[in-house]
């Protein structure tokens, strides 16, 4: 989940693998694990070299990631809605306090 939420607040940025599990606060080898999937699903690309690594970023075009950021909207606009309740909560009982 850190390497998803990474990716998709950071969407323009170019990262190494080694990036990746740093700012995701992963390790390597769990990042190795996991890349596989990132692979598959296509959630990232290759983007260029320089030296001898390899930068990546997110695919945005990726059925997945479209799907994930869909999620992640929705998410968004539940907690939205329930700090809204929340707040029609607050003033109807100050109300009747007062």
């Amino acid at each position: 989940m850190k390497v998803i939420e990474l990716l998709l607040t950071h969407q323009n940025i170019e990262y190494t693998k080694e990036e990746i599990a740093e700012c995701a606060e992963i390790s390597m080898d769990m990042l190795d694990i996991f890349w596989r999937q990132l692979e598959k699903y296509r959630i990232i690309k290759p983007i260029r070299k320089t030296g001898n690594a390899q930068l990546y970023t997110v695919n945005r075009d990726s059925e997945a990631m479209l799907a994930l950021k869909k999620f992640q909207y929705d998410l968004a606009e539940i907690e939205i809605e329930e700090q809204i309740d929340l707040e029609i909560g607050r003033s109807k009982k100050e109300a009747v306090i007062a």
